[in-house]
């Protein structure tokens, strides 16, 4: 349990297990949900996955790129959920946007050490940013006259429910992990998939987007892998052990779904209800129902279809592009030189203004 000593340091400790991590990584999962608007950046002193040693200091930065609120919170390997910032200690926790912030921070009223107690284990460290309040600390505000530093939950697989209202706002979220007093015997690994656009989470955690390399601690690890069109694979476990370093999964619709071949002469763009797809010759899954899919080109009219998409079944569409006239190929660039004037006027003002403030 973590506890405040002689009130200016804090004790990150951790129970003893046989492995790094005893509750299921998929109570972190939740943080796969799409549609993040805050860059939330977190780090230690000595890296993600350092070791770190009883008595030691641990260094922890974060930073957001839009001032927003933010929750600083510490998982251990038991699953139980420790807020580290705000605290009785650094209650202010709206913070600017392009500033970092070290723990303590400088409006803190008293100043604090994050200490590392020696009992082995992984803590992961999240941090949460909202731009309205964080209305799931108004019970740990309460507590403060008893905890300096409370517990949110005790249990990690009730983390998302908790915290459910802060993905109704514009949101995002950060996390780091560390070792507590011993040295994983780690592999290097590398996560591949069908679709290089695949999101990879290894125990909850974003490592990145597939093809991803980095290094893992040898046994079990959940994964999951998703993409923005709804694509993926897992929950699942992999058991990563020496010369088991390599992995390749291929992902698969969340929906019901079908096929949808599109050509065109010329090639273009293949947009599905609007949104882009890929490029002409396409082929890939979509979701059964009706569908307007549009071929796009430069200098050419669009080429628009609506189709409907049955279960397991391929629906092809073969599109021709009609090329538009001089006149009006004139008329786009016009309208296209103006837009960029604009964005570039936009980005010498707000220049122009940073330099002035």
């Amino acid at each position: 349990m973590k506890r405040v000593l002689l009130v200016a340091i804090v004790i990150l400790s951790v129970s003893v297990f046989a492995t790094s991590v005893s509750y299921d990584p998929q109570g972190l999962m939740f943080m796969s949900r799409p549609g993040a608007s805050i860059n939330v950046n977190v780090s230690l002193n000595k890296g993600m996955g350092s070791t770190y040693y009883g008595g030691e200091s641990l260094g922890l930065s974060f930073s957001v790129d839009r001032s927003a609120y933010v929750a600083v919170l510490d998982i251990d390997p038991s699953g139980q959920i420790q807020v580290l910032f705000p605290n009785v200690y650094d209650q202010d926790n709206y913070v600017q946007g392009g500033r970092t912030y070290t723990l303590p921070t400088d409006r803190a009223t008293t100043k604090y050490n994050l200490q590392i107690q020696s009992q082995r284990g992984r803590e992961t460290i999240v941090v949460v940013a909202s731009s309205s309040p964080l209305n799931f600390l108004g019970n740990v505000f309460s507590l403060f006259d008893r905890y300096p530093f409370p517990y949110l939950s005790q249990n990690i697989n009730n983390l998302s429910v908790v915290i459910d209202p802060v993905f109704n706002t514009d949101w995002g979220m950060g996390y780091t992990y560390f070792y507590n007093s011993y040295v994983p015997f780690t592999v290097r690994t590398t996560i591949r998939a069908d679709r290089n656009d695949a999101n990879v989470y290894v125990d909850g955690i974003f490592m990145g987007k597939s093809p991803v390399t980095t290094t893992l601690e040898t046994g079990t690890h959940t994964i999951y892998l998703y993409t923005d069109r709804n694509l993926v694979y897992g929950p699942a476990t992999i058991n990563v052990q020496p010369g088991s370093s390599d992995f390749q999964f291929s992902l698969l619709p969340n929906y019901i779904y079908g096929y949808l071949e599109v050509t065109s002469i010329p090639d273009g763009q293949v947009y599905v209800d609007g949104q882009y797809a890929g490029d002409t010759p396409y082929r890939d899954f979509e979701k059964v129902g009706s569908h307007t899919v549009t071929v796009s080109k430069w200098g050419y009219h669009d080429a628009k279809q609506n189709v409907y998409i049955n279960r397991e079944m391929t629906t092809s569409v073969d599109l021709r592009l009609t090329e538009k006239t001089e006149e009006e190929k004139n008329t786009d660039n016009i309208i296209l030189f103006s837009i960029i004037g604009v964005l570039v006027a936009g980005i010498v003002i707000a220049i122009v203004l940073g330099a002035s403030n």
